[in-house]
């Protein structure tokens, strides 16, 4: 359940509380004169807890719990009638100044809940929509945040590479000025790319055509991973992956006669988990997300750029760029 609503549902539930409790305080002191559910013609259902009919009743002329006026300024006036009213009107007075403070409060929690969200960057983020270009989602985020409430970001990534994402930006910057394929905006569409396709394929357990965005290598490990899962009978499923444009980070290059290739930092999430042959799940949630930081190496081969090797943050190349041991 949404905050705002949590909210409201406590606020409503502690004024039904409180108005329960007050009504059973008022009537105990004796509070209005019908002590009963007047009828139009002067019947009434005892019980000393409503009062106030059409004709017979309360003679107050109010609708509350025994001299206990919900409103005061339509039903009568709360400082006039028998027993215990005057007490009652200034109670409802009350009573409705904390109706529309928690009321108040409520709709302020919500829209600056929805506002801080929706300026939030972060990455990863299952609700946002699809972006025109079908590589996934735009870069309009709204900020995921773990079972604790606190926000997921990769801030601690990208304080951690700081200086190697802003020498190989500068680096990359001056590959562009004579090789056009190393212009930053024609990379990060390239990585992502090669993101949405990789999820896709592997779902289906199809790399036909991977020769466009895998290297010969990588593309023949592939293809043996998934041919043992078949003869397991298993299926590795991959649903709503997600990756934006500002997750995409570069932290190395390198560019020479005999070789090019660049390491992009990607913050992605995506929903994953294995089936069995019946499409029973044996590993992973098909209802949790996952929030991950890979280190994608891509290499120009064949005229394009093809993913190569994924490492993981305890990888030694990268533990090396993190430390600045290469520039």
């Amino acid at each position: 359940m949404k905050k705002w609503t949590k909210r409201i549902s406590i606020a409503i539930t502690t004024l039904m509380l409180f108005a329960s409790q007050a009504a059973v305080a008022l009537a105990r002191a004796g509070g209005g004169k019908g002590g009963s559910i007047g009828g139009s013609s002067g019947r009434s259902f005892s019980g000393g807890s409503f009062s106030g009919g059409l004709s017979g009743g309360s003679s107050s002329g109010s609708f509350g719990f025994g001299g206990f006026h919900f409103f005061p300024f339509f039903w009568g006036s709360p400082f006039y009638g028998g027993g215990g009213s005057a007490f009652g009107g200034f109670f409802s007075l009350i009573f409705l100044l904390i109706i529309a403070f928690l009321i108040l409060k409520a709709l302020r929690s919500r829209s600056s809940w929805r506002k801080g969200r929706g300026q939030s960057k972060s990455f990863g983020d299952p609700h946002t929509p699809s972006s025109s270009n079908g590589w996934g989602a735009s870069d309009d985020s709204l900020t995921p945040v773990d079972i604790t409430g606190r926000p997921i970001t990769n801030e601690r990534n990208l304080q951690r590479f700081g200086k190697a994402i802003q020498f190989t930006r500068e680096n990359m910057k001056y590959y562009a000025e004579t090789f056009p394929r190393w212009d930053r905006e024609l990379l990060v569409g390239r990585v992502r790319q090669v993101y949405f396709w990789l999820q896709d394929a592997w779902t289906r357990q199809d790399l036909s055509g991977g020769e466009e965005y895998l290297s010969s290598s990588l593309l023949m490990k592939y293809r043996t991973d998934l041919a043992n899962m078949r003869n397991r009978g298993e299926r590795n499923v991959i649903k709503e992956p997600v990756l934006h444009q500002g997750d995409v980070e570069f932290i190395h290059s390198h560019l020479d006669e005999s070789s090019q290739h660049f390491i992009t930092m990607i913050s992605a999430s995506l929903i994953d988990y294995t089936v069995d042959a019946s499409g029973k799940i044996i590993a992973g949630e098909d209802d949790n997300r996952l929030y991950f930081t890979e280190f994608w190496e891509f290499a120009w081969e064949r005229e394009q750029w093809v993913l190569s090797a994924i490492y993981q943050e305890d990888a030694m190349e990268i533990t090396r760029i993190a430390r600045g041991d290469e520039s």
